[in-house]
């Protein structure tokens, strides 16, 4: 079957959008803690879960060009989940574009902003140039890069560079200083495929040193990002999507009385598959599996038989039934469980280790209200239904402004 022309140009942006380079560049806050593997309780990847945005959101975020979305949601007593993002686009001549993109992403993981300014040139033949950057007060925060893009029959090859902080050794406003710069490197492809379409990504932070006298301390840093995905706009709308993620830390000091160094690496897998079903006019159904793999190890340089372990996965179905009440308001019911198993090796003498299965259940409820097209706003609850002495398990905002 032939997509429709409205349903192939939601299904290209779509994608695109998916496989716009993420952005996950070098910030100083990825200074702060070596080792997060520790702050992940037992119900943290599944609050996140039950705290994402349904497929309705995000396919409706992915065809537009301009707008305003921000998620946010209790993760604890004292720490807010968000992810927000503004992004605005214009075409100043028939072969140049302007774009901006502003985005905010804060978990017990990261804690990381950016604000991308953008312009692409058409080069004729398919390619384009693209020039970004990310200005700051302090010019040693400023990033700066280049990039090259080429489209035909519907696909896309594009290839970026960021020099993150690019003049911090020549502009510091401080002593601390880079002895191996970061250089954040994307690559991303992009096939139709019939009525689907495929994608892959692959994005390189290089390793990093950054050196600070006044603590002194000298910090490492290289992450690596690959992403592959397929999906379609047709029928049941099904989308696949696995990433991997590496990452190390490590974290040394000059002396014990300093601090404590640490070495901290982690791998992770991620699966996600999910659809869109419609079964009657006004209802629709979102079934969804994911499953994640972690595995991390943290070692302490001065104490060679200190190090931690850490083994865990989960298997991640989900369904959510949305149904349109009225004309502005749409309600949601939503059944998220979490199986599988996290595991905790420390070096004898030191903590006990810890094994723990994870079973966990939440029900997700809300309300969207949608005052038009463009313009939405959505009001949610989580509860624990696999433990009854703590039935609330937090409130979530969401909002989305289209322009």
């Amino acid at each position: 079957m032939v997509a429709q022309p409205r349903a192939a140009l939601a299904s290209a942006l779509l994608l695109l959008a998916l496989t716009a380079p993420a952005r996950a560049t070098f910030v100083r806050a990825v200074m702060d803690r070596a080792d997060t593997e520790s702050l992940f309780d037992s119900e943290y990847f599944a609050d996140l879960r039950g705290f994402a945005v349904p497929r309705s959101w995000t396919d409706t975020w992915a065809a537009s060009t301009s707008g305003y979305r921000i998620n946010g949601a209790s993760l604890d007593c004292c720490a807010l989940y968000l992810d927000q993002e503004l992004k605005f686009a214009r075409r100043l001549t028939p072969r140049l574009e302007f774009r901006f993109r502003f985005t905010d992403l804060d978990d017990k993981d990261r804690q990381e902003q950016h604000h991308w300014l953008e312009l692409e040139t058409d080069l004729g033949a398919g390619f384009s140039l693209e020039a970004f950057g990310e200005p700051a007060y302090r010019k040693e925060d400023a990033d700066i890069g280049l990039g090259l893009r080429w489209r035909r029959g519907g696909g896309q090859l594009r290839v970026r560079r960021n020099m993150v902080d690019f003049n911090f050794n020549s502009r510091g406003s401080t002593t601390e200083r880079y002895s191996l710069k970061p250089y954040t490197d994307e690559l991303h492809l992009e096939a139709p495929a019939g009525a689907w379409r495929a994608w892959a990504g692959l994005e390189l932070d290089e390793p990093t040193r950054r050196e600070i006298p006044a603590e002194n301390r000298s910090f490492g840093y290289t992450r690596t990002r690959a992403l592959l995905g397929a999906g379609s706009d047709e029928g049941i709308a099904p989308r696949l999507v696995y990433s991997l993620e590496t990452q190390r830390k490590v974290n040394r000091f000059a002396t014990v009385a300093a601090g404590e160094s640490q070495d901290a690496r982690r791998q992770v897998h991620a699966f996600e598959s999910s659809a869109r079903l419609r079964p009657r006019d006004g209802d629709e159904l979102e079934p969804g599996l994911a499953y994640l793999n972690r595995s991390a190890r943290t070692d302490r340089p001065e104490v060679p038989a200190g190090g931690t372990t850490y083994r865990r996965w989960e298997l991640q179905p989900w369904l959510r039934w949305r149904r349109r009440w009225t004309k502005i308001a749409t309600g949601e019911l939503a059944a998220f469980l979490s199986f599988g198993e996290n595991r905790t090796f420390r070096s004898p003498g030191a903590t006990p280790s810890a094994h723990e299965t994870l079973v966990e259940a939440k029900i997700g409820t809300g309300v969207d209200f949608l005052f038009s097209p463009s313009a939405r706003l959505g009001l949610y609850g989580t509860f624990d239904a696999d433990a009854p002495g703590h039935f609330w398990d937090g409130g979530n905002v969401r909002a989305m402004f289209l322009f």
